[in-house]
């Protein structure tokens, strides 16, 4: 018997001893079934589904690089920031040097 017809089997067992008011012990003894075995499914369905290892995902085009800029100060060192630097910002770092 293959996983998944062995999981609905015990899906549908599982939900018949929820109906019955019986504990497990004697559900099991009542139906012939191995007590561990019941008391095995009854937790391993309780517990939340896995979440899958992968999932889809949906890529955006990336947006084609911005130019790059370059300030050089008469002392020698050189900046070279990204093009899409926030105008607010460079007018802060120009401020500051």
């Amino acid at each position: 018997m293959k996983f998944v017809e062995r999981e609905a089997l015990w899906r549908e067992r599982v939900e018949q001893w929820r109906g019955s008011g019986l504990s497990q012990r004697a559900f099991a003894l009542k139906h012939g079934y191995p007590v561990r075995q019941v008391g095995y499914w009854v937790r391993r369905l309780a517990a939340p589904q896995s979440t899958p290892l992968m999932l889809p995902v949906a890529v955006d085009s990336a947006a084609a690089p911005a130019g790059a800029m370059s300030l050089r100060c008469e002392r020698g060192w050189m900046l070279t920031l990204p093009g899409d630097v926030p105008a607010v910002w460079l007018a802060e770092l120009l401020r500051a040097l």
